[in-house]
């Protein structure tokens, strides 16, 4: 992206308002630092706390990434301090629900508006305006929180970019005005639970697009038995059949934490993540479904067996299916695309017995990781956790089945292994890419290296593959400090190799020829060998110390409460989980309070 010139003297300082330090937050903290602002993160506790910050920090430009929060009025109506809105709608479209009605009204294009902050919410004149389709060419058609992650983010840095250049320039913005055709959008009211929900009538893909909606918040609430669950997680089923007399919403199947439940057309639809309604006395949390239903009504419910591993080369899954691998030209990609990027115990030791198989009947000299369309990882499942009888125990079973992946990347031989990061990731799933070889992105994705979030020391082989890397000095920074780094970033410390494109949309069409490009190289064989000779006993043995020295450290931090209550505070998102961060800009430093995760 170009640079925007910025004046030498004075510095322009810019407040981040925001609900939480969320991946919109997050985006556009980095990208204001990148170009040379001096960007300060304050997260919104009250109107109070708001007018102190600001009457502190005097901030040139107010940004409001992500806020549902009023803005005080002393702050929209002072003009020579813009307080801009990060709406995630098109120009003219107003109310809390934007993305959700985009999707559930089939919007084939939707987009995202910056905007003054007005006494009437979202109808401040436009200073930016950035437009983007809703399909997409590969996989799934997207989620609500998939589009806003990565399709309303790139918009937003795009949208950034041209209202710095217009606010440095002092060219004032355009007023909202709906006589103008082009102005397509609407007040739309906020949706409401009986807007969402699911007539199981409809056929599969009517029913994915209702929940997709709604995933990951607040979802769609039904009822199954007795009891009202919120439902995420949708998928298309292609293959399975069943009698045409089974009633619609019958629970036909399961399979790796989700079932299937037949819908209208005589087809059926699977839903992986459930969450109850909470009630006066009792909060819940998402989890795969059969953790969440009663044992009596999956009793009877038949377990499937899992779908072909290998799919024909840039095929998608016709079922829910979360580990497949394509083969192309030498090229073997494997993907593990797990709701939102967490990996269980069992989601790890499936991907292990996956690779082990895949090592064995498939000889592509190059291996690509792919990870997941929305994360790579996100390494160690802590809703799981917390839903076990034991976290602690939970926690060391999860922690040792993620290291048994990476160990099998840090000890494939004979093959060159190049981890490609569609989406953001943290913790231990920076640490599983790292492992690799290589390690390619886009522009727009961040990565966080950091596990002082949950108070964890981290595994996952870190103190091995990081000061490789980045050597110690970094390796200690990047983990001794919760601030994420953005894709361009972490190649200036090698942290990864290459930035292949901007965005996401072109990625995996650069990940196909760039991969392609490396496996035909003349001497890509003289890769392997070099690996095979460093790969000594010696160097094994090290692996070995790493690991060992991380896992004695993480089960003290098991049986900590600090992590406990950290873990709990994140999987239930309560106001607990609020902690002082230091979130610096081009040259400062700044306590703010944010929310994990």
């Amino acid at each position: 992206m170009c640079a925007i010139d910025i004046p030498s003297t004075p510095m322009k300082k810019i407040v981040l308002l925001s609900n939480s330090f969320n991946s919109m937050t997050q985006r556009i903290h980095l990208e204001c630092n990148a170009l040379g602002f001096k960007s300060i993160v304050h997260i919104y506790q009250s109107e109070q706390s708001v007018l102190d910050f600001i009457e502190q920090e005097r901030p040139d430009l107010i940004l409001c990434p992500f806020l549902t929060k009023r803005v005080p009025e002393k702050i929209y109506s002072n003009d020579s301090v813009p307080c801009l809105i990060f709406h995630p709608g098109i120009t003219g479209d107003r109310g809390m629900s934007a993305i959700d009605w985009a999707l559930l009204k089939k919007r084939e294009e939707w987009g995202l508006t910056i905007m003054q902050a007005a006494e009437e919410m979202d109808s401040g004149d436009i200073w930016a305006t950035q437009n983007f389709f809703t399909s997409r060419l590969n996989g799934n058609p997207p989620t609500k929180s998939s589009l806003y992650r990565i399709e309303c983010i790139e918009a937003a840095v795009k949208g950034l970019h041209n209202t710095l250049e217009r606010f440095l320039a002092k060219n004032p913005p355009v007023p909202l005005d709906y006589t103008d055709p082009s102005v397509k959008g609407t007040l739309m009211p906020m949706m409401k639970k009986a807007d969402r929900k699911v007539d199981w009538s409809l056929g599969m893909n009517e029913i994915v697009r209702i929940v997709s909606a709604s995933d990951s918040q607040p979802g769609v609430l039904d009822i199954f038995g007795e009891m009202k669950y919120f439902m995420f997680g949708a998928h298309k089923e292609e293959h399975h059949q069943y009698p045409p007399s089974t009633p619609e919403k019958t629970i036909l199947a399961q399979r790796n934490g989700a079932i299937l439940i037949s819908c209208g057309h005589g087809e059926s639809v699977w839903i992986t993540h459930l969450k109850k309604l909470n009630t006066k006395t009792q909060k819940y949390f998402k989890l795969p479904a059969t953790m969440v239903l009663p044992n009596e009504m999956l009793d009877n419910v038949p377990a499937l067996s899992e779908p072909d591993l290998f799919l024909a080369f840039q095929k998608f899954p016709s079922t829910f299916q979360e580990i497949f691998s394509w083969s192309s030209n030498g090229v073997c990609y494997i993907w593990f695309d797990f709701y939102n990027g967490a990996m269980s115990t069992a989601q790890c030791q499936r991907l292990c017995k996956a690779w082990d198989r895949i090592m064995e009947t498939d000889k592509s000299g190059l291996i690509v990781l792919m990870g997941g369309i929305n994360f790579f990882s996100n390494g160690i499942h802590l809703n799981t956790i917390e839903a076990s009888s034991n976290p602690a125990a939970e926690s060391w079973e999860n922690i040792n089945a993620i290291d048994d992946f990476v160990k099998r990347i840090l000890t494939c031989k004979d093959r060159y292994i190049v981890s490609a990061m569609q989406g953001n990731s943290g913790a231990g799933g920076v640490m599983a890419a790292i492992a690799a070889d290589q390690v390619w992105a886009h522009g727009n994705i961040v990565l966080n290296a950091s596990y002082k979030g949950m108070n964890l020391y981290g595994s996952e082989y870190w103190t091995y593959s990081l000061p490789r890397r980045v050597g110690d000095t970094i390796a200690n920074e990047l983990t001794g400090s919760t601030e994420p780094i953005r894709a361009y970033e972490a190649v200036k410390v090698g942290l990864i190799d290459k930035v292949l494109c901007d965005t996401a949309g072109p990625f995996l069409k650069k990940v196909l020829e760039e991969s392609s490009k490396l496996a035909a190289r003349a001497d890509f064989l003289d890769s392997i060998a070099k690996k095979v000779s460093f790969y000594t006993v010696e160097s094994e043995s090290l692996m070995q110390k790493c690991r060992d020295k991380e896992l004695n450290a993480m089960k003290v931090c098991f049986q900590d409460p600090t992590y406990h209550n950290k873990r709990k505070a994140f999987v239930y998102k309560s106001a607990a989980c609020a902690c002082v961060k230091k979130v610096e800009g081009a040259d400062s430093q700044a306590s703010v309070k944010y929310i994990v995760g």
